[in-house]
């Protein structure tokens, strides 16, 4: 515990942008969650666009929205392909 699960459109990360990642994240949670960074456990999921809404909005963001800290704003654009 605790348990930090990111779901995401598919994109390729470097060796650096997972390391860079995994790092704050866990300095985060430990820090807010007042634990050693071996009881952090971090999980990253690609999800096709296509499947975004069934996969991931209806049953995760719609079902549990009492469960949110931040909520989407779909209304921004999103980056272009190079830039994800």
């Amino acid at each position: 515990m605790p348990h930090v699960n990111i779901k995401h459109f598919p994109r390729g990360f470097t060796e650096a942008e997972r390391a860079d990642l995994v790092e704050r994240l866990t300095a985060e949670v430990t820090r807010i969650f007042r634990v050693e960074p071996g009881a952090v456990s971090i999980a990253v999921e690609p999800v096709e666009p296509s499947r975004w809404t069934e996969a991931v909005h209806v049953p995760e963001i719609e079902a549990k929205s009492s469960l949110l800290w931040k909520q989407p704003d779909y209304s921004q654009p999103l980056p272009a392909e190079g830039d994800r």
